[in-house]
């Protein structure tokens, strides 16, 4: 385990948020009722403003007026829309950070946010080295239902089909603020998270055409059914790759990390970059939960030789999740200066290189 885990801050329940004068408050406009959390929980000092993340293509579900009005409310001074295009933000980064640009301060709600829009929103923050804080609010209830699942695997098919939340993959995206700087040639090695839909690792596969598939398990901190569940769904595509690259322990993949806790993904995927770095181009698919796809922000900010892609949903279904759970918080602090930190504390203590 590497240790910059210990250095890394710890989510903390949290049930207020306060946006400063010079901060902005990043949300976004999703279906889901706890995309109002973060928003709902906020008081914004006088100058501070809220920039309002837009879906396109759009969905008449989005709570778009919704979440404006509770900005307004709350008192954010000045209220911006920022569109992303869920299957083209090549422009977001660069949007983003004209709206960020003599702000000191920016707490991102990641509650109903896409894990790429995720990633970009650090990336952009890390640019100016703001100051971060982020939000988030777990679901009350995660689809598909245990119930869904238990028929599933009852029907006895011989495939493992997918319990989809989405209404299908639209294909992979890559954004040239997460490529990689590895050198081009080398066989490449994929990292990607179960979920209850195997057919966005199987569209990263036929993207990447990698030479290994290393594959990380989701483990909820509640409805722990669904670490088998994820394992299960992904037993066929799993058999077809070298049982080394992903081994069981009592039935379940031995790879398995905290859905909530992201520096537990950040110790796998450090591991595993330094088992692979030196054969292989790493590309990490952060296809887990949001957290999970923070770590992946946290490891490819460190090691910018791992490119990121994403095979991005086409839509999703009403199942996708419903009510509002528990709220928590972590604070990077300046992220600009904590990259290079992390990255000084990783050649110390991989490389035994100091300052």
């Amino acid at each position: 385990m590497s240790d910059i885990v210990s250095s890394l801050p710890a989510l903390v329940p949290s049930t207020s948020l306060v946006v400063e004068r010079d901060g902005v408050l990043i949300a976004c406009a999703g279906f889901e009722e706890r995309a109002l959390s973060g928003v709902g929980c906020a008081r914004f000092e006088n100058g501070a403003r809220a920039v309002l993340v837009d879906y396109l293509p759009a969905n008449p579900r989005n709570r778009r007026s919704d979440l404006e009005a509770e900005c307004r409310q709350r008192g954010a001074v000045e209220v911006l829309w920022l569109l992303y295009d869920r299957f083209d933000p090549k422009v977001f980064v660069p949007n983003l950070e004209l709206q960020l640009a003599g702000r000191t301060s920016v707490i991102i709600d990641i509650s109903a946010m896409s894990k790429l829009a995720i990633i970009l929103c650090l990336e952009a923050c890390s640019r100016q080295d703001l100051s971060v804080t982020l939000f988030y609010t777990e679901a009350a209830e995660y689809g598909p239902s245990q119930a869904d699942y238990e028929k599933a695997r009852a029907g006895g098919s011989l495939l493992r089909p997918s319990l989809h939340v989405d209404t299908g993959v639209h294909g992979v995206l890559r954004t040239s603020s997460l490529s990689s700087v590895a050198m081009q040639g080398q066989p490449n090695a994929a990292i990607a998270f179960m979920s209850f839909n195997e057919l966005l690792t199987q569209v990263l596969i036929n993207s990447v055409n990698p030479g290994r598939l290393l594959l990380i398990n989701g483990r909820p901190p509640h409805l722990r059914w669904r670490e088998g569940a994820t394992a299960w769904i992904h037993e066929q595509l799993r058999s077809e790759w070298p049982d080394d690259d992903n081994p069981l322990v009592d039935g379940l993949p031995a790879r398995s990390t905290s859905t909530l806790d992201y520096r537990e993904t950040v110790g796998v995927l450090l591991d595993l970059y330094w088992r692979l770095a030196t054969d292989h181009r790493i590309i990490i698919a952060p296809t887990g939960s949001k957290m999970q796809a923070v770590a992946c922000y946290v490891v490819h900010a460190v090691h910018p030789d791992v490119q990121v892609e994403y095979p991005t949903p086409e839509g999703f279904l009403d199942l996708y999740s419903s009510g509002v759970g528990r709220s928590w918080s972590v604070c990077f602090g300046k992220i600009g200066q904590a990259v290079r930190d992390w990255t000084l504390e990783e050649r110390r203590s991989r490389l035994m290189i100091g300052e």
